[in-house]
């Protein structure tokens, strides 16, 4: 039990610098979080429902260090009503690259909100298939400006 408790005043620890450091120590606290693996996720997960934009990101950050056991809750965070909180999660599912956030990249894909389908199309040009490629290719044939949007993020993953 001892251990268990020093692991979570550790990751509690790490979660305020995320939070609340410089740039750095966040980056140092992400990467120190991404060591602790699936154990961290339940404390990073909610910060990506935050008020504050820069607390997303950091969390989203944090997140995709973590890697593949973040999925789930960044693929829950990636189908928020709220846009805001969708684009830091589909970024950091692009980064992780597992197939299993493909239906909630499509679902961004087909939505409303031009920004979640433009990170979506990115996203799945990373991870998807040829298939899937073709798929996003057809969704912006009528959308020259989407394309390049798209192109521009795609080079800058």
């Amino acid at each position: 039990m001892g251990g268990e408790m020093d692991e979570k005043t550790t990751i509690g620890a790490l979660v305020h610098a995320l939070v609340h450091g410089t740039t750095y120590q966040m980056l140092d606290a992400a990467e120190a979080i991404g060591r602790h693996g699936e154990g961290a996720v339940l404390a990073v997960a909610p910060l990506l429902r935050s008020v504050h934009r820069e607390t997303r990101w950091r969390a989203a950050v944090a997140l995709e260090r973590i890697g593949p056991p973040s999925v789930e809750a960044l693929m829950l965070a990636a189908g928020d009503r709220d846009w805001r909180i969708r684009i830091p999660a589909i970024r950091a599912l692009e980064h992780i690259g597992d197939e299993r956030s493909i239906p909630s990249l499509m679902q961004n894909l087909h939505g409303s909100n031009e920004c979640c389908r433009w990170m979506a199309a990115a996203s799945l040009n990373r991870i998807g298939d040829d298939d899937i490629r073709q798929m996003v290719e057809e969704v912006f044939v009528a959308d020259p400006f989407g394309r390049g949007v798209i192109e521009e993020l795609i080079e800058g993953s």
